[in-house]
């Protein structure tokens, strides 16, 4: 489910909370916000939610945020918990919106992400280092400029699909729906998603052939360089790895979470780069934890911790979201949170920590 950091959305729940006289409860999807009372907010009433995480644009509605650098974050108030923003509709044009409408685009919203603003800046780095005497000559002519002007990043495997997991919040009724199926239940690592593939090409002579790819979260690298990344495929050897679990099968991938120095603040205290794989996928189907983890410890790689193989979902979000909370199997430190997977059903989704956010400002 592509993500909606701003959207039209309905509210369904309204509670007071304790010792407030200003400020109430509002809940939209599995979202439970902080509202003003002076806004009047009704059970009902169509709203413009707004996701933490987003970049807000420098308008008057969001002068607030300034000194926040105009992103969402997760708060408390008055030991509540609050995740995102509930404005009115008036802030929009027209009142013309549908719930569920996705109105990022419209008001100007984008997604706080330090990974990809590192990726850009990696790619931009090695573009400008490629760029020589020929090439700035050349673009003395606009002919020139208009083909070769623009250099696009390094595409990611259409076969693959990215690393980002849909929050509980945003899909609340499969709480309800998958009430009686069971889940295998993992930690969330807080670090760099990586992935990891090889194809199978076509034979030359009876000799099998190979293309080993490494990728970020969003881009392909093919070519070795000092990246995490990349130190991760050398240090585990995972060319190799996964040229050992191949087979005859067309293609194999691999893709975690790289912890360690120099990333997310290293909250796990690590002194060097480590790697924890959660997917295992060969030819379209993706290996379960349980089996994912036992066929990697084979080779050597680590598999994210696995909290248990035989969960059933909680009730509510807020059961959910309390489950979430905890120690990291890692460190002596708090979880980032939890993965839920049923793979009979391919049903997944992820349920951040709020202890985890308000403890780190995230």
């Amino acid at each position: 489910m592509e993500r909606k950091l701003a959207s039209i959305q309905k509210i369904v729940d309204i509670q007071s909370i304790k010792d407030a006289d200003r400020i109430e409860l509002a809940t939209t999807l599995g979202w439970q916000v902080v509202v003003a009372k002076s806004d009047n907010f009704k059970i009902g009433d169509l709203i413009v939610y707004i996701e933490t995480d987003s970049i807000v644009p420098e308008r008057p509605e969001f002068e607030f945020l300034r000194e926040r650098k105009f992103r969402v974050r997760i708060i408390k108030l008055k030991k509540t918990i609050s995740q995102g923003l509930i404005l009115p509709l008036s802030i929009l044009p027209n009142k013309n919106y549908k719930e569920g409408q996705d109105i990022s685009e419209l008001l100007g919203i984008k997604k706080y992400d330090p990974q990809a603003e590192l990726e850009d800046r990696l790619e931009s780095e090695k573009q400008s280092r490629q760029k020589n005497k020929i090439d700035k000559f050349l673009k003395r002519w606009s002919w020139y400029r208009r083909l070769f002007g623009k250099k696009k990043k390094g595409g990611f495997p259409s076969f693959i699909k990215k690393t980002d997991e849909t929050r509980l919040q945003t899909i609340p009724n499969i709480l309800e729906e998958y009430e009686d199926d069971v889940f295998s239940v993992s930690e969330k690592l807080d670090g760099q998603s990586s992935t990891y593939f090889m194809v199978q090409d076509k034979t030359w002579y009876g000799k099998k052939k190979y293309t080993f790819g490494v990728c970020s979260r969003n881009i392909y690298l093919p070519k070795q360089d000092n990246s995490n990344y990349w130190k991760i495929a050398k240090k585990y050897n995972i060319e190799n790895v996964l040229r050992n679990m191949i087979g005859n099968n067309k293609y194999i991938v691999l893709q975690g979470e790289i912890i360690g120095v120099g990333i997310q603040g290293n909250k796990y205290g690590l002194k060097d780069l480590d790697f924890h794989a959660f997917n295992l996928i060969v030819d379209n189907i993706k290996f379960d934890n349980y089996t994912s983890e036992k066929l990697l410890k084979d080779q050597n790689v680590k598999f994210v911790p696995i909290i248990d193989n035989n969960f059933k979902l909680k009730s509510t979000v807020n059961e959910m979201v309390k489950y979430s909370n905890g120690q990291s199997q890692l460190a002596n430190t708090l979880r980032e949170g939890i993965v839920c997977r049923n793979y009979e059903k391919n049903v997944s989704f992820k349920v951040v920590s709020p202890d985890f956010l308000l403890k780190h400002g995230e």
